[in-house]
């Protein structure tokens, strides 16, 4: 049997590949880049070869996502989906394709599930269902969508918990925060990570117009991937429910900025305008993943968590 990832190759579900492949489990992925590994400096998943399998699938390509779901019928044990394009500022520039790609590619997949009897779906949700909420938000505050990333999360909750319920898939919905680290070059991200962690890849200079005014739980991506699998892991009790994954630690921007700075030894040529890049309340409340999945952040300290990211961006880059 097998775990089939959707976005495997992707920021958060690269991780969480590695992490099952490392236990000695077997991962497909389905990706659109999942013509192979080489290229895309994703390192960490070399070791395990052998125990990944690439299909190069689009979650809006439902006779090739039917046909190779078909080809493992049987085999799968739980998928996880991971598609996703992230909220910033490009999300609202081409709405309904990006609203296509996150709910009806999610919707694409877990009816596949329901067809092929897959009986565990794991949905990558965000915080953003809290809105613009205070932080301390936990997973039984009341949805309140301010975006319209935000409006797919929040859909893909209901919809996939409305399939779990009717054809009894086991659905958990995982609410991720803010990710940064290992596997996402910042010079590939939107202006604010840029600003905030672009010094970590080399000499930059990034201009932010806002965010300078903000404190968000800044999540590393081995810490949410980590979050995941402990959901995936998780018993029977906990279907149908939602889970914050995060660090639980708010840090403020300048401060990311100026920690960053210590780790590469002098000042960055980066500007963080005033105000709020996301409307994001934070932190989030991870004490229900804490007591009913034992999940704990190896590092919630981002002190940590940049060197971690430094060394990386050091040692392995795309060819």
């Amino acid at each position: 049997m097998a775990t089939l990832v959707f976005g495997g190759l992707g920021h958060v579900g690269s991780w969480i590949s590695h992490d099952l492949a490392a236990r000695g489990e077997d991962v497909v992925i389905f990706d659109l880049g999942a013509a192979g590994l080489d290229g895309l400096g994703l390192d960490y998943l070399e070791p395990y070869r052998d125990r990944l399998t690439f299909e190069n699938v689009d979650v809006l390509d439902v006779h090739t996502l039917f046909e190779r779901m078909r080809a493992y019928e049987g085999r799968i044990d739980a998928v996880i989906f991971g598609v996703a394009v992230i909220a910033g500022p490009n999300f609202a520039k081409r709405p309904f394709r990006h609203i296509q790609i996150n709910t009806v590619g999610m919707l694409n997949v877990i009816e596949a599930c329901r067809i092929f009897g897959v009986p565990k779906f794991i949905n990558l949700s965000s915080g953003a269902v809290y809105g613009d909420q205070a932080g301390g938000q936990t997973e039984d505050l009341p949805v309140k969508v301010t975006d319209l990333y935000g409006a797919t999360k929040a859909s893909n909750e209901v919809l996939a918990l409305q399939y779990g319920q009717t054809y009894g898939i086991d659905v958990r919905n995982a609410r991720l925060y803010f990710v940064y680290g290992p596997g996402k070059l910042p010079s590939r991200m939107h202006v604010l990570y840029q600003a905030m962690f672009g010094p970590l890849e080399g000499p930059t200079e990034a201009d932010s117009p806002k965010g300078g005014d903000q404190s968000l739980d800044w999540t590393h991506v081995r810490d949410t991937a980590a979050g995941v699998v402990a959901l995936l892991d998780a018993p029977a009790d906990v279907s149908g429910e939602a889970f914050n994954i995060s660090s639980g630690v708010a840090v403020a921007h300048r401060d990311i900025v100026g920690h960053v700075a210590d780790i590469v030894g002098h000042e960055s040529k980066v500007t963080l305008g005033s105000g709020l890049f996301f409307e994001r309340g934070a932190p989030l409340d991870i004490s229900k993943a804490r007591a009913r999945l034992g999940f704990e952040p190896r590092f919630a300290d981002i002190r940590e968590g940049l060197r971690d990211y430094r060394a990386w961006l050091q040692g392995a880059r795309p060819h």
